[in-house]
Order: C-alpha cells, then sequence, then structure tokens
C-alpha cells in the first residue's frame, strides 16, 4: 500500500504542475517541446486550464478543447513528440478524475473522428506514452510516471481479485494493465497464476513464456522470472513424460534449458536440481545425467529426503544403480521409514546383488507394511542371492527353503495391504490405500497405524478399523492425523 500512495502522490504533482523540461538521463536531457507549434501552444493552455480549473465541469470541457485541437488535423502539427506528450497529459487528467473508467465516448473527449466511438483511455495513454519514448529515448523517465499510476492501480484490482478467487474479474484487470503495462511482466504473472488455478494448463504456460520474455535481464523481475521458469520447465516435463517423438525430444529440450538457465541464476536450488535430473534422465543424455547425480551425491545434505528419492528413482530408471543406491542411502538418513524408497532401494540393491545391505533394508521394509505383499517377494529375493551366492550344501538349502517360505508368505498375505499415498498436507499426515481380503472367509481387522518423525519415534497413533469385508472383496481407506512431525508410517501386522 505504501508504494502504491507514494506513486499516486508523485503522479498528481506532476499531472497538475506546468510543463518543464525533465533533467537529464546521463549524458542526454529529456527536452520535450510543447508549446510550438501554435496547435501545441493551445493545447498546453487547456490543460493547464483544466488542471487549475476551480469548477469542476469545466475540466472535461479544457481537456476536450486540448484533445481537438491535438486531433482534429494531427498532420499539420509538425511536433509529434510534443504533441503525443500533450496527448497523455489530457489522456491521464481524463482517468485521474474519472477514476476506475476506462472506456469514454469519443466525442465527449473532443475527437471529431467517429464521435459516437468508444476511446479506451488505457490503451490511449499506452500509446502516447509509447510513441514518446520512441521519438525520443531519453524521456522515458519522464513518461513512465503517467503509465505507471493507472497500470498499478488496475493491477492492484487484479490481484486482489486474485487472492480472493474471482478468476474471471483477475484475468479481466490483468489484460487491462496488460494494455497500460508498457511490456511489464506483472500482469502476465497474475494470468499464469489465476490459469494455473482453472486448471487451463497451456494458458499458464504461455503466460510464463511472457514473464520469462518481459522480465529480460531487469534485476526488479529476477524473482518472478525465476519462479515462472521454474513452474513452466516442471509442466513442460510433465507435458514430455505424456508425448512420444518430436513433441516430447522438443519439451524435454525445452525444459532442461530453462532449468540450466534458472541455476544459473539461483545456483545450489534443491528443487531445480532435482526437476533438471529427470529432464537429463528424459533427453538421455547420460553424461550430463551422471555429472548431475554426482553432483546430488556430493551435496546431499542440500536434497530433502524426497528430492533425493526422487533423484535415486530417476537414476534407476536410467540404469545407473550404484548412484540411485547412493542417493538412496542418502535419502534413508533423513527418512528411515519412507516405506516407497525402502522398497525401491530394495530393488536397486537386489540388481547389485548386495546382500550385506539389501538383508536389513527388507528387514525394515516389512516391519514398516507388513501385509504389502510385494515386500516379502524381495525378502524372499534377499534369500535367493544368499543361496546363489553359498557353496556349503548344508546353507544353501537353509538359504533355498527361506526363499520358498517368502514366496509362499507372498501369496497368503491376508489382508494384502496397497498403500498408494503417504504424505504431509499441512500439519496433517496423510495415509490412504487399498485393503483386500484373498482369504476363503469374510474378516474384520484394525490396522494399529503409527506416524513416525526423521528419527524413527513415533508422533501419533491412529486405529484404523477395517471390514467386515468378504472373501475376494475389497475396500479403501483414508486417514488424516495432526502429525507435524511425522514424515513416515507404519502399523502392527493385521492378522
Amino acid at each position: 500500500m505504501m508504494a502504491l500512495f507514494s506513486a499516486r502522490a508523485a503522479t498528481v504533482a506532476l499531472l497538475s504542475g506546468a510543463l518543464l523540461p525533465v533533467a537529464g538521463l546521463g549524458a542526454q536531457e529529456c527536452q520535450i517541446n510543447d508549446g510550438s507549434p501554435f496547435q501545441l501552444a493551445g493545447a498546453k493552455q487547456y490543460i493547464v486550464a483544466a488542471a487549475n480549473a476551480k469548477k469542476e465541469d469545466e475540466v472535461p470541457k479544457h481537456l476536450a478543447n486540448a484533445i481537438r485541437v491535438l486531433t482534429d488535423s494531427p498532420e499539420k502539427i509538425k511536433n509529434e513528440a510534443g504533441r503525443q506528450y500533450l496527448l497523455l497529459r489530457a489522456y491521464a487528467q481524463y482517468m485521474q478524475r474519472e477514476e476506475g473508467k476506462v472506456l469514454f465516448t469519443r466525442g465527449d473527449m473532443g475527437f471529431t473522428a467517429n464521435p459516437q466511438g468508444k476511446h479506451n483511455l488505457l490503451m490511449a495513454v499506452d500509446s502516447a506514452a509509447t510513441a514518446v519514448e520512441t521519438l525520443m529515448p531519453q524521456c522515458k523517465a519522464t513518461v513512465r510516471p503517467y503509465r505507471q499510476r493507472f497500470f498499478t492501480d488496475v493491477l492492484n484490482k487484479s490481484i486482489t481479485a486474485m487472492n480472493a478467487d474471482q478468476n474471471d474479474s483477475a484475468v479481466y484487470y490483468a489484460g487491462l494493465a496488460r494494455q497500460v503495462g508498457g511490456g511489464d511482466p506483472a500482469p502476465w504473472n497474475v494470468m499464469a497464476v489465476v490459469y494455473q488455478k482453472q486448471n487451463k494448463m497451456d494458458s499458464a504456460m504461455m503466460a510464463m513464456d511472457k514473464v520469462i520474455q518481459l522480465a529480460g535481464t531487469d534485476s526488479a523481475y529476477k524473482r518472478v522470472k525465476q519462479q515462472s521458469r521454474y513452474n513452466l520447465a516442471v509442466l513442460t516435463l510433465q507435458q514430455a513424460e505424456a508425448a512420444s517423438g518430436d513433441s516430447r525430444d522438443g519439451s524435454v529440450k525445452k525444459a532442461r534449458g530453462l532449468l540450466e538457465d534458472y541455476l544459473k541464476d539461483s545456483p545450489g536450488d534443491a528443487n531445480a536440481a532435482q526437476a533438471l535430473s529427470r529432464a537429463l534422465r528424459l533427453s538421455g543424455d547420460t553424461t550430463a545425467v551422471t555429472n548431475m547425480l554426482a553432483d546430488m551425491r556430493k551435496n546431499a545434505e542440500t536434497f530433502s529426503a524426497d528430492q533425493l528419492f526422487e533423484a535415486a528413482s530417476n537414476a534407476a530408471a536410467s540404469g545407473k544403480d550404484a548412484d540411485a543406491a547412493g542417493l538412496f542411502e542418502s535419502g534413508l538418513k533423513k527418512n528411515p521409514y519412507h516405506r516407497v524408497a525402502l522398497y525401491n532401494y530394495a530393488n536397486v540393491l537386489f540388481a547389485l546383488k548386495d546382500t550385506q545391505k539389501m538383508g536389513p533394508i527388507v528387514q525394515r521394509l516389512v516391519s514398516v507394511d507388513p501385509n504389502f505383499d510385494r515386500g516379502y517377494r524381495l525378502v524372499a529375493g534377499y534369500w535367493q542371492l544368499m543361496a546363489r551366492a553359498e557353496t556349503d550344501a548344508a546353507k544353501k538349502k537353509i538359504y533355498n527353503d527361506s526363499t520358498l517360505y517368502y514366496l509362499d508368505r507372498q501369496t497368503k498375505t491376508i489382508p494384502r495391504v496397497d498403500v498408494t499415498l503417504a504424505a504431509k498436507a499441512g500439519n496433517q499426515f496423510r495415509v490412504e490405500g487399498t485393503i483386500v481380503n484373498e482369504g476363503q472367509a469374510a474378516g474384520s481387522w484394525t490396522m494399529k497405524l503409527e506416524l513416525l518423525d526423521e528419527t524413527g519415534a513415533v508422533v501419533a497413533t491412529k486405529d484404523v478399523a477395517v471390514g467386515p469385508l468378504d472373501a475376494g472383496a475389497n475396500t479403501t481407506f483414508a486417514v488424516r492425523v495432526e502429525a507435524p512431525k511425522a514424515v513416515a508410517y507404519r502399523y502392527a501386522p493385521m492378522k
């Protein structure tokens, strides 16, 4: 609010005073000749009279006279910069007097051509300001307050509407702000946010592109440009993953470029690095993937557990099991009971035939999710690896028997639990999934759920009643528990 108030105060002072030459910008000075030829001198007198009028009804008459003089035969006025500058002043005084109004009847404003038509003053202000800036680049600072005063008003209305979820109004006012914004990216940023809320992703992505383009190298817009780069890259990656052929390749290339540019300006950003690892994997650039994964492993402390887990999954999908194992290991130091990470890490260790590390991991997996049938298949895989490596016949038989036992245990997991979501939601932790009764009779169970912090300590509990559930039937469950410190879950075996 203070910035808006200051902008208004400065503009009022400028609009109500007499026109004076403006101090120089660097070596050049902005010297707008607004007194000759005679048409400009006459229009200027009308504009000054309007600014100093004691009676309110005199103001529009003076301004209409000024506009008529300036537009009736413009080709006869041999001073285009001065003419546009005086038009800018007249338009600005009109809008200042009629705050909130954009469209005016042309005849009422003094235009003799098409008097019944409508004149958009926001566009007129922008057009006149742009004309002066084009003719006299050294005068940009002179005309900026005229443009900025109305731009700020309309942009604030757009932001207020956006925050109130009044999406149509937000887009409408953002559109008006664009008309007078002089290439400011802020209205496009509002539109990007609103279109995302409306799930109009193509429009949102177009708006983000405009933000990046218009922000340029202006340091004042660095934050909004960086956010647009990141958001656009993530959305482009999502499109790439659902596409194929040239469309996929083009999207991956664009996302990669956006993220690399982002990281040049914000080095070390963990979210962007994580997203870049996905883009590199999709691009097939194995050398870049290797370098990125090595950097993440080296600087694992700067990444969250979830970021490390996603990077590990990307590495595994790229066939880089050793990198994946290192990233999973780093992530599990920060969240040791993350079931999906434990499951994926166990699969990687099986591929690496690393039984020394795999044994404790599969044990932890089944202790966290004891009714997850595929967990027992991984335990069986661990014993299979042990058997293959063993030369002692007696031990080999024990290991093979253990393999068969856990394969059988997988098929006899009743009820079978498949957790499809385990994640924070504000201060709550959500656990959702499906429970299937593959037994021969109906049954009822209680899932004794515990939520864990990053050290594995229990921070909340919840009993989830299941059933009665007929044989062969399934049901879903969804639990939300107030637990700000929770990052993982486990439950006691359901029998």
